[in-house]
């Protein structure tokens, strides 16, 4: 692939001018574009403009180096005063374009010039998909020009979250998409729902759901859930609910209970520049039989694989808590394939029908049919802006097939069969090389239809409500009278009694 070599200057200046770095962010025809940009020194240390669009609010977390809480967001022409020094200035404008890292030293009384020119390496929108990111809490104001610097075309933006209600007082508006322009919009009428339980998406409210509640654990949040069902008009199907992460406590619960619309599968603990490798105030893995990064990640895939195990045919979601966690907005990001131009209605639609793919790096085309015989036919074309390290067919939740990528490959293509009757569900999964986290994209799963089940996913979700019931049943502290732990131990009992039919289901 042709690489793109930027454009680095050194302009005179009068001595004793304080040094100044002058960039410039423009598409291949010279014209002003949004970009996302880090600027650091030699030590680590980075420098933004005067008045610099920028996420105030993430936290950095222990894990890569400060790079993304100390970027910034602009067009066209920007304007820096450095001290002297050698600096590297890295510019992205999202997954479809290559990343450019440029270095440049800026020397006492002179102008720095660069000229940042990201090569677009991939046109989704051309081909038929189009993106988006369902977990964003960055000011609503900001995400026109975050969409474009990002080349993101839908994002999610919460405003309403627990007791934080940036419509306080009034109604929240009628219209909840604002179009940018016809290939970004972004949506406002979204709330949260995170306490002790978990974490629940209502994306597309028509009215306040009224979270702002003292409990951590009560009301359960499937009173929530119910709420906006009841809200829910056809044919959109919205409001949309996403189980943002799959190890929350009460996630079990609500599958089994009010089952949601997608769950999270690339989700916020998947940064750009580390992974947060733990599960918060979720139920903790094993982390001596899974260590790290890799552990967390193959840890939280499994929870989605034994859903779908049990027929819980609920699509894959991503999102990136950009303006709670380090990630810039859409860094994990579903891909909706779309016959009919770009909307929020069309958008979930297809979601809904499955036509989509998560990825926080490779783009991953996946195809399949069953054929005379009744083995499955799979077809799998990845691409990539940086080298592939494996390709992977998973069936039930199981590696089926490695396809491991020679040194620098950017892209893959594949045909196989699967023998039919032995898997309910098949995906394809990609991942990339990285130092730094992991970078990765996963299908939907092709559901067959095919008697499968596995008794030990019924056993482990029942497990897992039997350890909550005992928390809810020791903790004194946990609910402020006796009559909501009771209402609390008749859900997880009512949903324990779903995995205990699921079990009694399966043979095996």
């Amino acid at each position: 692939m042709r690489r793109f070599v930027p454009l680095v200057l050194i302009l005179s200046a009068l001595p004793g001018v304080a040094a100044e770095l002058r960039l410039e962010s423009v598409d291949m025809q010279g014209n002003p574009v949004w970009s996302r940009i880090e600027v650091r020194n030699s030590q680590g240390a980075m420098f933004q403009p005067q008045f610099p669009l920028r996420d105030k609010t993430a936290r950095n977390v222990p894990m890569g180096g400060p790079w993304y809480v100390g970027s910034f967001v602009a067009q066209g022409e920007i304007k820096l005063d450095v001290p002297p020094g050698d600096y590297r200035v890295v510019s992205e404008r999202g997954p479809e374009f290559n990343r450019l890292e440029v270095p440049v030293t800026v020397k006492d009384g002179v102008t720095a010039f660069v000229k940042l020119e990201n090569e677009r390496w991939i046109d989704m929108n051309e081909m038929g998909w189009f993106s988006g990111d369902f977990h964003v809490h960055r000011p609503p104001d900001d995400l026109p020009a975050l969409l474009q610097a990002e080349g993101l075309n839908l994002g999610v933006v919460f405003t309403m979250w627990n007791k934080r209600d940036l419509f306080e007082g009034r109604k929240i508006p009628r219209n909840s998409a604002l179009k940018v322009d016809p290939t970004h919009i972004y949506t406002v009428n979204n709330a949260e729902d995170e306490r002790g339980g978990g974490a629940w998406m209502f994306h597309g409210l028509r009215e306040k759901l009224g979270l702002a509640v003292d409990g951590r654990w009560y009301p359960p949040g499937v009173d929530f859930i119910q709420k906006a069902k009841a809200q829910r008009y056809v044919p959109t199907g919205m409001p949309w609910i996403d189980v943002e992460k799959p190890f929350w406590w009460e996630v079990p619960v609500v599958m089994a209970l009010e089952q949601p619309d997608s769950l999270g599968l690339l989700h916020n603990h998947f940064n750009q520049y580390g992974v947060l490798a733990n599960e918060a105030w979720g139920r903790a893995r094993d982390e001596e039989k899974r260590p790290g990064a890799s552990g967390f990640a193959e840890s939280s895939l499994e929870l989605n694989y034994r859903y779908w195990n049990l027929g819980f045919r609920v699509p894959a979601s991503a999102g990136s808590a950009s303006g709670v966690l380090p990630n810039p907005v859409g860094y994990n990001r579903i891909y909706v394939q779309l016959n009919e131009p770009f909307g929020v209605e069309p958008f979930y639609r297809e979601l809904r029908q499955g036509k989509s793919f998560v990825t926080n790096g490779p783009m991953l085309f996946f195809e399949a049919f069953e054929q005379p015989g009744g083995s499955i036919r799979v077809l799998v074309d990845v691409r990539s802006r940086d080298p592939l390290d494996r390709v992977e067919v998973v069936a039930n939740g199981v590696v089926i097939q490695t396809f491991g990528a020679p040194p620098g490959k950017r892209s893959f293509r594949t045909e196989l069969s699967v023998a039919g009757g032995l898997y309910s569900w098949i995906a394809v999964r990609a991942f990339e090389q990285s130092a730094d986290t992991v970078r990765m994209a996963h299908s939907q799963p092709y559901w067959v239809d095919a008697p499968f089940g596995v008794r030990s996913d019924a056993e482990f979700f029942i497990n897992w409500i039997d350890e909550l019931i005992r928390q809810t049943e020791q903790d004194e502290k946990r609910f402020a009278n006796d009559r909501e732990r009771e209402a609390m131990l008749g859900l997880y009992r009512q949903a324990r009694e779903v995995y205990e039919q699921k079990r009694a289901a399966f043979p095996r």
